[in-house]
């Protein structure tokens, strides 16, 4: 318990760390970005190139019950998922940096060549690159890497960046703890006992609750701290930021629920209790920002939605 602690104040000043950084120019904060795409790939890569070799893995063959002789991903797989996940940072700033705003058609471009060196690797090393293969890959590529696009997406917002990243930062680990707490102490009916056997109908709602509730009391307090005037859809009504961040806190509590659960698959069909062993008590990046990951994708998609830029609000 104590090592889990201590592991969670370290991320967490790290986070703040990085939060600063961005006062002395934004783009810094993409070399944490950057950081849990290499180390999340390294997680996915690993445990997909021995689940062959782990007996509860899925990669066993249904009938005979025996493991594949090798990974399920070739080298030449491995190399384009680590050119992927090597390039894609860089690539988006480059382009921000030549064309304000056009990292994302890098990012884009990016993750299309990517696609297609895949399907080139089916004929190029057709002796080793297989569909499995193929399939894994992609999944490698876009989870974490692509996923994280919207977190660079969200740095570059040229309206309350500040706020949308910390309402990707805040929701999530919110949710997540009360989820946790609620469920520990009401406990009742499991809410997927077959992916995820600890957790409950009771913390689910829980984390759902003080998920919303942070998202509404973080805008309040940024409107408070920096004088932000919520300029989005419907903002003729007073009482509209105060719904759209409610909804907002509602929906990314959900997707950050969600996305726990969509690691516990990937994990229980890999065959691994943990991702990693990076943070002592934690497991590994993934494991640490699974939730992270999903509430990064929705806090950007409503903010490019809804929030309209205006030279008079404050960044």
């Amino acid at each position: 318990m104590l090592k889990r602690l201590l592991t969670g104040i370290v991320y967490i000043a790290v986070l703040v760390g990085f939060f600063f950084l961005r006062y002395v120019d934004h783009r810094l904060f993409g070399i944490l970005i950057y950081a849990f795409s290499l180390l999340g790939t390294y997680e996915m890569l690993h445990a997909f190139s021995h689940a062959h070799e782990r007996e509860g893995a899925e990669l066993y063959a249904a009938e005979s019950g025996k493991a594949p002789a090798r990974s399920v991903l070739s080298l030449s797989q491995k190399i384009a998922v680590w050119a992927y996940a090597g390039l894609f940072a860089p690539v988006f700033y480059l382009c921000e940096w030549l064309n304000d705003g056009a990292g994302y058609r890098g990012a884009l471009i990016l993750s299309f060549v990517f696609a297609v060196v895949l399907f080139c690797l089916l004929v190029i090393d057709h002796k080793n690159a297989t569909l499995g293969g193929t399939g894994a890959s992609l999944l490698c590529g876009v989870y974490p890497t692509a996923i994280l696009a919207t977190m660079m997406l969200a740095n570059e917002l040229k309206t309350a960046s500040t706020l949308a990243l910390l309402l990707i930062f805040v929701i999530s680990p919110v949710a997540d703890t009360f989820a946790f707490l609620t469920g520990s102490l009401i406990k009742g009916r499991k809410l997927c006992p077959n992916i995820s056997p600890n957790k409950t109908v009771s913390g689910a709602v829980g984390g759902v609750v003080f998920g919303t509730g942070a998202s509404v009391l973080l805008y309040w307090l940024y409107t408070v701290c920096s004088g932000y005037v919520y300029a989005g859809v419907g903002s003729a009504w007073a009482g509209t930021p105060w719904v759209f961040f409610a909804v907002l806190g509602l929906i990314t509590s959900l997707l950050t629920e969600f996305g726990d659960l969509v690691e516990s698959v990937i994990k229980r069909r890999l065959g691994v209790k943990d991702m990693g062993r990076l943070l002592p008590g934690h497991g590994g990046v993934l494991d640490r920002i699974d939730g992270t990951l999903f509430a990064s994708m929705i806090v950007y998609i409503l903010f490019a939605l809804f929030i309209t830029p205006v030279a008079t609000v404050v960044p």
